[in-house]
């Protein structure tokens, strides 16, 4: 009896040990495919940032500003500015009195 329970036994462990080792395989190879995706578009993305970052303009500004005409003082742009104002309210005091007279 003694010989008939360590054969069972045996066959029993090597049994749990191939159950096992198929559950572990099938595992990774679930995790490998859900990754393996992933592991591709980081790569792209990675090696995208290092060529930006090698031959991008990172040296450039990245928005030039223009002429700031409007911003200045001293180069006569309030007077400009004041000149238009006036223009604007003699228009509009023009239209009143077209409204008015209707």
């Amino acid at each position: 009896m003694a010989d008939e329970n360590d054969g069972g036994s045996l066959g029993w462990t090597v049994a749990k040990g191939g159950l096992i080792l198929l559950g572990g395989l099938i595992v990774l190879g679930v995790v490998l495919n859900l990754v393996g995706p992933l592991a591709l578009v980081a790569a792209v993305a990675g090696a995208g940032y290092l060529g930006y970052r090698l031959f991008g303009a990172t040296h450039k500004k990245a928005i030039e500003g223009g002429s700031r005409k409007a911003l200045r003082s001293g180069d006569g742009s309030s007077d400009d500015f004041a000149r238009r104002m006036a223009e604007l309210d003699a228009i509009e005091k023009k239209l009143d009195a077209q409204i008015k007279d209707r």
